[in-house]
This record gives structure tokens, C-alpha cells and sequence, in this order.
């Protein structure tokens, strides 16, 4: 199978580590495309940036799509993938979704650990326009922008680890990461909390998966 995976960012900066991560957690059979925005933000952290990339997103996905089993958009906010859904046949995912399907699966409580910006009250509508509120223990941020967590990984796992913590004081029994951004540290916030972590870009990529390998479309 092949799955189109869109950065909905202005640059392609991340598109060979994604598309390497990808590939890591990806069934042998599966092939994995990257691609970014021609233009938009660097990461989409508020309002404006999420109503700037939904549209491009829709765009992007309407012309490149061909030849692809299936499409992920690759931002915890889900920016278009409703949109999609109406528009496209095959299937299409976000990582938001597909991590709180996920966490839904293992009962209790849910906890979000993500970005402190204007994300977390459109992570917030996400869950509501999802019918998963009741299940949300708390909603938490890093204070690290996106496009700096790479800059030093052991703080941004510190600090991942500190929220984390909090969000289990606060109820939550399984963690969601609410960034794509974060993707491939989950199991080390796992073994450092006691709790199931789930990497929303895997998330994504299985549900992608599972979706094709069901042969499960629209008509």
C-alpha cells in the first residue's frame, strides 16, 4: 500500500525525518510519501495558523493524491482532514483522531500533553467535535515551541516527562502527545510515567493502515 503523508507547514524541513520515522514503525509492505506546503507557517501553534493551512492543506491533498491508497495529515490539530473525508474516497487520518480512538480503547482517563500556545484550546474543540470531552482528564503544554523541540531533545523529554506526570496526578490513565512534533518519544515518557503514551504520528500511520488492509473506503 501507499500512504501520502502532508506536513501542514511552509517548508520542508522535516519531511526526510518524518518520512524516516514513518518508514521505522511502517509494515514492510506499506510506502510512505512526505510532502509540505508551497507556502504557510513554520508550525501551526495558533487559530490563525490552523485557518491559514486548512485550505492549502485541502488544496495540496486534492492534487497529489493520485496513486496513493490513503492519506494522513500530519498535525495533531487535523487541520482539513474533515474537509477530506467529503471529498476523498480513500482513506483519510489525522493524528488527532487516530490517537484519541487509540487512547479510547484503553478505558479511564485521558490525558494531552502538548504545546502551551493557542493549540490547546483548538486540541480542546477537537476532542469536543469528537464526542471525547467526557473522557479528557486535563489538557496540558510544554513551554517549547514547535520548531525549537529539536533543539535540545533531552529538555523537551524533561519536560515532556514533568507534564506527563501531572496529567497522571490529575486522573488521566492513559497520555496522549498532542503534536506530531513529539513523535518517537512516547515510549520513553511511557517507561518514565508507568502509563501508556501514544505518538499521535504512529497513531495515524496504523490507523492509515488498518483502514486500507480492511478495505474500508467511501462510496
Amino acid at each position: 500500500m501507499k500512504i501520502l503523508v502532508i506536513n501542514p507547514v511552509g517548508h520542508t524541513k522535516w519531511d526526510e525525518s518524518d518520512r524516516r520515522f514513518f518508514k521505522s514503525i511502517a509494515s514492510p509492505d506499506t510506502e510512505v510519501e512526505v510532502v509540505s506546503l508551497a507556502s504557510g507557517p513554520p508550525s501551526v501553534e495558533t487559530i490563525n495558523d490552523y485557518e491559514i493551512v486548512k485550505p492549502l492543506v485541502v488544496e495540496k491533498a486534492l492534487e497529489s493524491h493520485r496513486g496513493y491508497d490513503g492519506l494522513i495529515v500530519n498535525c495533531f490539530l487535523d487541520p482539513g482532514v474533515d474537509e477530506l473525508k467529503k471529498s476523498l474516497h480513500k482513506p483519510v487520518v489525522g493524528p488527532g483522531e487516530s490517537s484519541l480512538a487509540f487512547a479510547s480503547v484503553f478505558g479511564g482517563k485521558i490525558g494531552i500533553v502538548s504545546i502551551e500556545s493557542e493549540a490547546l484550546n483548538l486540541i480542546n474543540q477537537r476532542c469536543r467535535e469528537l464526542g471525547y470531552s467526557e473522557r479528557i482528564s486535563t489538557i496540558r503544554g510544554i513551554k517549547i515551541h514547535v520548531v525549537d523541540l529539536e533543539k535540545n531533545w533531552d529538555i523537551t523529554r524533561r519536560e515532556l516527562i514533568n507534564e506527563s506526570m501531572k496529567a497522571v496526578k490529575e486522573g488521566s490513565d492513559v497520555i496522549i502527545l498532542g503534536c506530531t512534533g513529539l513523535a518517537g518519544l512516547a515510549g520513553e515518557v511511557s517507561e518514565a510515567i508507568g502509563r501508556p503514551v501514544i505518538d499521535p504520528a504512529a497513531a495515524a500511520l496504523k490507523m492509515v493502515e488498518s483502514l486500507i488492509s480492511l478495505k474500508l473506503r467511501k462510496w
